[in-house]
């Protein structure tokens, strides 16, 4: 067990000491578009019934025709193919069901993008050229031939497809539609009768069969609900994502507008470019500075921008030193940057938290201080070039380094309850030096479990741990996704004696994938102890395994509950030794 333990140290040593050269190129400030000239309009939900078959949603044009199906025999023998079309710009992936006249499912299937064909559809006329027509199309073989038979008595169907989630529902159906047969093959015909009244739904208000609702937060949702004279039937939910507009520079031809942000992103994947996982960047005409974004469920919401006035140039962008942060946990950061030939850069005049000093030649030094924690805050300077004002900020995090758990913990079978206290120490520069193996990767944490309850025939023991972190992925605790490795050392407190052991240990922090109503974090924790020190007892081994879920209730402030396993050996041997399941519940603070 030694051996394995000396082997798992000498793999933490060599992991950790791991560096990557650190990038050189110089950092940008931005040009934040509301605060140059380029006025951010709301995002905008549109809507317009053309006719008695199409429906207009944003850039989306939705011909019902097209929502139909076809039954042919399959090349599989006494069965049958069915082959779905409908529009794809709306769904594309999520449910399909067949309904009967009485709307019972008699066929239903999950839709995914990779067993669906997407295909061009036409435009009707050269003013709907913008609009995304796409045709998506599924086909199901081996259908049997008691359900084609069935079709056929059916006065009619509609079929429908359609996906929910937590904040978003999307729901669209067909025409009544029957199936016939013509000169010896199955034809799928709509049904004639008197046309239905066409009718909007805007949250629960019948509206115009034209019209469009502004979203000016996250919180507001759209609920919209339309149904075609020819029965078509569509069921929208769903509400803006948050976007930051942190640049804008203007072409050198004056033509055109380079938009930076992140966030919701446009529909129109071709046209944009990703800088990041977060990042991307578009160009628009100055003339009509318009595109539409993905809302919850990628439903297309309208963005319109107003130029104000002069727009700045990307020749005209101050630039930070490759060493400036733009993470941390200290409240006052030094930067280094320059400025472009011709351009002279000052604080913001109501900026009290701001030095600036010009150096020599274009150079200066920025300080900012009382940056607040948790949140990521932008600071700004001005920019002037060209005769004109401008503002270019810079963004940084400021994390908090210290969490403090309180909770308690019961065990079974052997009945015994401790109180817990745990405080944790997270560290930007470890031992004080900034490369990739320190930064953001070393933590300390301290941890005291005091025994409330007692029994004659369970080990009367304390426990005072020590522990030093090393993150894989550099980043703040419960806020970056990370697993890494730990060297903890527990101090086993008796009644008159104690024993310290030493051992190796690992944890996994994660977003969970599943009863997120429930938990924001998981923790995994597993700690190993192949021995210990003392005169009177020692800990022969012991291992830790626990599962920890966070639910923030407060901008600081975790729920953390889960459960574990334990199993002490001591030499000599207590009266009882076994595996104990541990049951854990508390509170955790940010700060």
């Amino acid at each position: 067990m030694n051996k394995c333990l000396l082997a798992l140290l000498c793999l933490f040593t060599s992991v950790v000491t791991q560096a990557q050269p650190r990038p050189s190129k110089l950092k940008p400030l931005y040009f934040q578009a509301d605060k140059n000239n380029l006025q951010v309009l709301p995002q905008r939900f549109e809507y317009t019934l053309l006719d008695e078959d199409r429906l207009k949603i944003g850039d989306i044009l939705i011909d019902t025709t097209q929502i139909t199906f076809q039954v042919e025999p399959s090349q599989q023998k006494g069965l049958y193919r069915i082959r779905f079309t409908w529009p794809a710009g709306l769904i594309n992936d999520g449910e399909l069901a067949v309904k009967n006249n009485s709307g019972k499912a008699i066929f239903s299937t999950v839709l995914t993008k990779e067993n669906i064909t997407i295909t061009d559809g036409a435009s009707a006329t050269s003013e709907e050229e913008h609009l995304r027509s796409q045709v998506a199309t599924f086909s199901a073989d081996g259908i049997e031939a008691s359900l084609v038979d069935d079709m056929k008595y059916f006065p009619f169907m509609s079929f429908c497809i359609y996906r929910e989630s937590d904040e978003t529902r999307i729901y669209m159906c067909s025409k009544e539609l029957y199936l016939s047969s013509q000169q010896g093959q199955m034809v799928v015909k709509t049904r004639s009768s008197a046309k239905k009244s066409a009718q909007v739904e805007i949250n629960g208000k019948i509206v115009g069969n034209q019209g469009l609702i502004y979203l000016n937060d996250r919180s507001e949702n759209v609920a919209f609900k339309a149904q075609t004279q020819t029965g078509a039937f569509f069921e929208i939910e769903t509400r803006k994502k948050d976007v930051d507009f942190k640049d804008v520079v203007v072409s050198d031809d004056g033509t055109r507008i380079i938009l930076t942000a992140s966030g919701a992103e446009p529909v129109d994947e071709k046209k944009v470019k990703k800088l990041s996982e977060t990042d991307w960047q578009i160009s628009l005409s100055k003339n009509r500075p318009v595109l539409y974004l993905k809302g919850d469920g990628d439903i297309p919401m309208r963005q319109e921008f107003y130029v104000r006035g002069d727009l700045p140039k990307a020749k005209n962008r101050p630039y930070l030193s490759a060493k400036s942060v733009s993470r941390t946990y200290a409240s006052r950061l030094s930067f280094m940057g320059i400025s472009p030939e011709g351009v002279q850069i000052k604080p913001l005049e109501k900026d009290a938290d701001s030095e600036f000093t010009s150096l020599k030649k274009n150079q200066f030094q920025w300080i900012v201080s009382g940056i607040p924690a948790g949140i990521e805050t932008r600071r700004y300077l001005n920019v002037q070039a060209d005769g004109q004002n401008f503002v270019a900020g810079y963004d940084v995090f400021r994390g908090q380094p210290f969490g403090l758990g309180l909770g308690a913990s019961y065990q079974t079978p052997s009945g015994i309850a401790f109180g817990a206290v745990e405080f944790q120490w997270w560290f930007e520069n470890f031992l004080f030096i900034n490369a990739d193996w320190s930064r953001f990767k070393w933590g300390l944490a301290v941890e005291r479990l005091q025994h409330f309850t007692e029994k004659e025939d369970v080990a009367k023991v304390d426990f005072t741990t020590v522990e030093l972190k090393w993150r894989a992925q550099e980043g703040f605790n419960l806020i970056d996704a990370t697993w890494g490795l730990t060297l903890p050392l527990q101090m086993v407190q008796g009644e008159s004696a104690s024993a310290t052991a030493y051992g190796l240990g690992a944890f996994w922090i994660q977003k969970p994938r599943w009863m997120k109503s429930f938990m924001h974090w998981t923790e995994y924790r597993l700690q190993y102890f192949a021995g210990s020190s003392g005169s009177d007892f020692k800990l022969s081994s012991a291992y830790n395994l626990k599962a920890l879920a966070y639910y923030q209730f407060s901008a600081d402030w975790y729920a953390r509950y889960g459960l574990g396993l334990s199993d002490y050996k001591y030499d000599p041997a207590a009266a009882k030794e076994e595996m104990q399941i541990d049951l854990n519940i508390g509170l955790f603070w940010k700060f």
